[in-house]
């Protein structure tokens, strides 16, 4: 029979197995700089393990602990920020706390780190001893002394390395934005990556920031004009 209008099928439709396709894939890679890069002041940095991949854009600070770099940690708290470690259980007054087992590899013993939650409250405390191997999903992180606050699962209770040299506050500040992606590893508490980050001279793109907030703009200089932030 012709095929054609009111002719045939063709053999579509029916109990054939088929598939439609329509549209088209499309690649795009992530975009930073609006200006050029090569006018930006530059500086090579080595960021610390246990992140996974950070993307470039990322905003990052110095950890107190080892003088690497860490992802800062934004003034509100979201479960896509990748310098917290969310807790698995309530801890009041006491000296252990539960982590996912991967996220423990974020953290090692002797760090000085900051425990909060939406209550806005926050403390610091030393590590010093991680469980790795008594459970095969959680990770126990002991303390060297039990805390003196609370903070609850149920206001995202997260704890992140100490970013600051200051005995008061968040402790987690800004200071530079890292402009390549970069991969530091899951389960390993050696440095991680060598990475080049942005210290001024820059027009990039709004959108291609990572944990960009508020206090972030004020500690790195940045000033927003329309989509882009401008490091001066």
């Amino acid at each position: 029979m012709p095929i054609g209008p009111n002719k045939t099928t063709a053999g579509l439709g029916g109990y054939a197995p088929q598939q439609n396709l329509s549209g088209y894939t499309r690649m795009e890679e992530k975009k930073l700089f609006h200006s050029r890069r090569d006018v930006a002041l530059l500086l090579d940095k080595t960021v610390r393990g246990g992140y996974d991949g950070l993307e470039m854009g990322t905003v990052m600070a110095v950890d107190q602990n080892s003088g690497l770099l860490t992802p800062y940690v934004p003034d509100t708290i979201s479960t896509e920020d990748v310098g917290r470690v969310f807790l698995l259980n309530d801890i009041a007054t006491a000296a252990t706390f539960d982590v996912i087992l991967a996220a423990s590899y974020k953290f090692e013993v002797g760090d000085v780190i900051v425990l909060t939650d939406t209550g806005g409250s926050y403390e610091e405390a030393t590590i010093s001893d991680i469980d790795r191997v008594t459970y095969q999903h959680k990770a126990v992180i002991t303390l060297s002394a039990a805390i003196a606050g609370s903070f609850s699962v149920a206001n995202n209770a997260n704890a992140y390395l100490k970013a600051e040299d200051a005995s008061s506050g968040k402790r987690s500040v800004a200071k530079y934005v890292m402009d390549q992606n970069v991969y530091t590893g899951v389960d390993n508490p050696d440095p991680g990556a060598l990475t080049s980050v942005v210290l001024s001279n820059a027009v990039i793109y709004q959108s291609g920031c990572v944990g960009m907030d508020a206090t972030a703009m004020s500690d790195l200089g940045v000033v927003e004009d329309g989509i882009f932030y401008v490091i001066k």
